[in-house]
């Protein structure tokens, strides 16, 4: 028995460690294996995913050959009579915040046409699987028709016609917007400044989506939305509006949750998920959102996002003149 254990020891003593030399070597060895097949496999992968979005995009081309045909000449001077006229029609409303929705904003064809031309999903970003977007920087990416016809748009439509009006009948709420920072004056020339549109895309949402009661980043003035909605869908999933239990001035230049400073959030409106209808608000006074349950019965839903703002230059010139508590709700604009 006594020989046993010294048996047992010395084993213990001169072998253990060879064998645990030995099998060390071979896990590591193994697990490097292991993480260059998970390598290689993830190539194969994204190889794979990138020749499928190749591939739709080439077959989404060459079923709307005959529109890039025939496309001709897009004029915005010839849009420019019913976009005025929809957005003069339609009644501003002061409740939650000052908003409009403006229904038929475009003519019926053209509409169709930018509906025919977004591109196909398999273009969108795929960071998130429920909340992925095309942005207009994206558009050499996409076939010729999305391209002239987005970017004509996004540049002749939206910056040239919509959000000059849309800032001409939101001018006292835009001048209220600017004033809860620095007061009156500054308002009135803040809301005089040019403002030009900016970070134009086109939003893909899928069920699962959530998007928490919030105020657009700061330098926003007027943030807009055109829906998309396919045949069939439900117009129960629009842009939700909240009420804020308190007056407040949204702190730094990020998007602000009111509910992480907190305020409480109450539902006021859902807009209806409507073809051809443009919904538009002042960043100032209320909160939106989004939600797309997981059960819900679209799909995919399509809407293409537009913000107002004035230059950034030209408003921190403006800001020198604000006490110092004023300028620090704006610390850090450059």
């Amino acid at each position: 028995m006594l020989f046993g254990r010294l048996l047992v020891t010395r084993l213990r003593k001169a072998l253990l460690p060879q064998f645990q030399r030995h099998w060390t070597r071979d896990f590591d060895t193994s697990l490097k294996d292991v993480r260059a097949a998970l390598a290689a496999i993830r190539t194969e992968l994204s190889t794979l995913q990138d020749l499928r979005r190749r591939v739709a995009l080439l077959d989404w081309i060459e079923r709307r050959r005959p529109l890039l045909e025939h496309l001709g000449t897009l004029s915005a001077e010839s849009l420019r009579p019913h976009v005025l006229r929809a957005i003069a029609d339609a009644q501003v409303v002061a409740d939650p915040t000052t908003h409009v929705i403006v229904e038929n904003v475009l003519p019926a064809d053209f509409y169709q046409l930018l509906v025919e031309a977004i591109p196909p999903a398999e273009i969108f970003s795929t960071r998130d699987p429920v909340k992925q977007d095309f942005e207009m920087a994206d558009l050499p990416t996409a076939g010729l028709l999305t391209q002239r016809v987005w970017r004509f748009f996004d540049d002749e439509v939206i910056a040239g016609i919509v959000a000059p009006a849309l800032l001409e009948r939101f001018r006292s709420a835009v001048v209220d917007h600017y004033a809860e920072t620095g007061g009156q004056e500054f308002g009135v020339r803040a809301a005089a400044l040019p403002h030009r549109t900016v970070s134009g895309r086109l939003q893909l949402r899928k069920p699962g989506y959530h998007l928490a009661p919030h105020l657009d980043p700061k330098r926003v003035a007027v943030t807009g939305l055109l829906y998309f909605p396919r045949p069939g869908d439900t117009e129960d999933f629009g842009t939700q509006l909240f009420s804020v239990d308190r007056p407040f001035v949204a702190s730094g230049l990020k998007t602000f949750f009111p509910e992480a400073a907190g305020m409480k959030c109450e539902l006021a409106r859902t807009v209806p998920y409507r073809p051809n209808t443009m919904m538009a608000f002042v960043n100032s006074r209320a909160a939106h959102g989004a939600t797309l349950p997981a059960g819900a019965p679209l799909a995919e839903r399509y809407a293409f996002q537009f913000y107002v703002k004035p230059h950034d230059g030209e408003l921190i010139k403006l800001l020198r003149d604000l006490p110092a508590e004023a300028q620090e709700t704006w610390a850090g604009i450059r």
